[in-house]
Parts: C-alpha cells; sequence; structure tokens
C-alpha cells in the first residue's frame, strides 16, 4: 500500500517544481524586456519627437539663410514621415532627402541661367563674373546631393538604440562632418549668389530654399546624436 503513497508524493513534487520553473522563466522574460534597450528606449511615435528635435535648435549657429525653430516645424510637419519620428534619427534622413531634393532644383535652376533660353550649350549674355559664379554654384549644388546620398547611407544605418564600441555605429563626428559638407556646399553658391545683383532676382528662391534646407539637414544630425549646435563645427 507504500507504492500508491510514494507516487502521489512524486507527482505532487514534479508538479510544484514544473510551476517553479514556469515561474522563472516568465519573471526572466519580464527582466529582460526590462533591459532591452530597445524595448526600454523607443519613444510613441507622435509629432512630439518633432517638437522636441526642433526646438532644441540653436538658431544663431546656422549660416547664411540661418535656421530658425519656425521653419523647421513649418518645412517638417507636413511630411508624414516626420509627424510618425520615433527618433530624430528618422528627421534627420526626411531632412537630407528634401536638400537633395532643393539642390538638385537649384542646380537645374542655375544651369538655366548660365544656359539661357537658347537650344545650345553657350552660356547666355552674363559678366564673366556672374557665369562664373553660376558655374560654380553647379558644382556646389552637384556636391550636395552626392554628398546627401552618402549621409544618408550613414544615417539609415546608424542605430540610436544601442550604444558603446560594439553598437556598430561610426563615431559622432563622421556624421556631422558628413552633414557639414553638404550644408558648407550649399552655402556657398548661396554667398555667391548673395553680392551678385546681377541674376540673383532669377535664382534667389531656389538658392536660399537649398542651403535652409542642407541647414535643417545638418541640425537633424546633430539632433539624432544627441549633440547640442552648440558643439558643431562652424
Amino acid at each position: 500500500m507504500a507504492a500508491p503513497t510514494t507516487t502521489a508524493t512524486v507527482s505532487s513534487a514534479l508538479a510544484a517544481l514544473l510551476l517553479c520553473a514556469a515561474a522563472f522563466l516568465a519573471a526572466d522574460a519580464a527582466s529582460g524586456a526590462r533591459h532591452d534597450p530597445k524595448a526600454k528606449a523607443k519613444p510613441a511615435a507622435t509629432g512630439a519627437v518633432l517638437e522636441s528635435a526642433c526646438g532644441n535648435i540653436t538658431t544663431s549657429h546656422y549660416k547664411g539663410p540661418g535656421l530658425t525653430v519656425d521653419f523647421c516645424t513649418r518645412a517638417l510637419y507636413p511630411e508624414t514621415r516626420a509627424m510618425s519620428a520615433s527618433h530624430p534619427r528618422d528627421l534627420a534622413l526626411v531632412a537630407i532627402d528634401l536638400a537633395r531634393s532643393a539642390a538638385e532644383d537649384a542646380g537645374a535652376v542655375v544651369g538655366y541661367e548660365l544656359r539661357g533660353p537658347v537650344a545650345d550649350d553657350d552660356q547666355a549674355d552674363w559678366s564673366k563674373d556672374t557665369a562664373l559664379t553660376l558655374r560654380y554654384c553647379r558644382i556646389d549644388y552637384w556636391a550636395v546631393a552626392r554628398t546627401a546620398r552618402v549621409c544618408r547611407a550613414m544615417v539609415r544605418e546608424y542605430d540610436p538604440w544601442v550604444e558603446g564600441h560594439t553598437s556598430g555605429n561610426l563615431l559622432p563626428y563622421t556624421y556631422l562632418e558628413c552633414a557639414d559638407r553638404m550644408m558648407d556646399a550649399a552655402l556657398s553658391c548661396w554667398n555667391h549668389i548673395t553680392f551678385d545683383g546681377e541674376v540673383k532676382k532669377g535664382v534667389w528662391e531656389e538658392v536660399n530654399a537649398a542651403a535652409s534646407w542642407a541647414n535643417l539637414a545638418r541640425a537633424m544630425v546633430g539632433q539624432m546624436l544627441g549633440i547640442p549646435d552648440d558643439d558643431g563645427p562652424y
């Protein structure tokens, strides 16, 4: 008669052991979720990320047309990707895309002005100085558009949810250098056109837009890295 009692005791002990194991696994899984940087760090995907990033801009540190909080919000609010951003990295991607597009538009406009409304490739009847300015501007916008491709690839691969030397991210100054190259190239044409009354009227809208978007792209890359504008190389 002892065997049934022993069997029942063993079964009860096994059931208790299984319950303890299940409770341990559940607790471990919950702990792992709490320590997963991706699980704990991602904010809600709302326009709050956009408002915070634009609000952190230090407006005095951007050359050419400058950069204001108002321009940042008005420029990015219409963009669906910006409104659904979960990190400033998403905003940086949007701004880089738009900076590239603006540079391509500006390059087309200065190229048209250089050639004039004629069928051949002869330059329009500009002074030598203005013709040279337009040529330099085409080179500048070529540089902006192609640098934007490089910057975008770097930013797209940036993982904001991991830290340390094993994160796979590049050093912060590498991202800033790429964005600075875009900004400086756009500023170069802006500076030339600003003082060239001969051609300014025909190209200013696109030239000013290209410089503004390049400034914004640089600002959003800084926000992506958590580096205040005060620390930027200007």
